[in-house]
């Protein structure tokens, strides 16, 4: 089903200059890649993860390079110890946690776990990213007191700024209380981009430059 990997850039809004790499799966045409993956199983999503950092880490380019993976990934032991002996680069990873939704409903002890799992990768030199932000959600993220490193906002979210531009630019600001870097995906035209350039965003990604 699988065929590859392609990456997509990560530039910092100011300079345009490449700063990091998103490593995204390829599919055959027929596949829809979002039910394939949701499909998938703990132990599949786990050999997935890691196939992908071993070829992230057997790269030359320079910068880091962004992966997904899930809050139940972060929560086992194995997949954390294993993470440590299979990353001899640290400060070339970031960790994109896609479950939001999943992870604000977690009880107080797998909360308290994922917490410190993600200041553990922090202070070894992994940056854990929030994926996908939306508006509805920061209070939660705000409340159960996760130490991302960064926002990633919504495409969706983005691309409402189109026509709702204040409130897009409000939503970043409130982003900062999360993290201390915002990153905008979802950047297809000029017009989106003078729009993240306008906002507290940090870092863009997007078709506008991965035609």
């Amino acid at each position: 089903m699988l065929t590859g990997y392609k990456f997509e850039s990560i530039r910092t809004l100011h300079t345009e200059n490449v700063i990091a790499w998103e490593m995204l799966s390829t599919a055959k045409p027929h596949v829809n890649l979002e039910l394939y993956f949701r499909a998938m199983s703990f132990a599949q999503r786990k050999q997935h993860f890691f196939a992908q950092l071993r070829h992230a880490m057997s790269c030359n380019a320079q910068g880091k390079y962004y992966l997904n993976a899930t809050s139940d990934l972060l929560l086992e032991e194995s997949f954390h110890t294993r993470l440590i002996l299979e990353t001899p680069r640290p400060e070339q990873l970031a960790i994109e946690v896609t479950d939001l939704e999943q992870i604000v409903q977690l009880n107080t002890k797998d909360t308290h776990t994922l917490r410190q799992r993600i200041a553990s990768l922090r202070q070894w030199g992994v940056e854990v990213w929030a994926d996908d932000v939306f508006e509805a959600i920061l209070p939660q993220l705000l409340a159960c007191q996760f130490l991302f490193y960064g926002v990633k906002i919504d495409k969706q979210a983005f691309w409402s700024g189109r026509t709702e531009t204040e409130h897009f630019l409000h939503l970043t600001q409130r982003c900062k209380s999360l993290a201390s870097k915002v990153l905008i995906e979802g950047i297809e035209t000029f017009a989106d981009f003078a729009l993240a350039r306008a906002s507290a965003a940090d870092y863009g990604q997007g078709y506008l430059w991965n035609k």
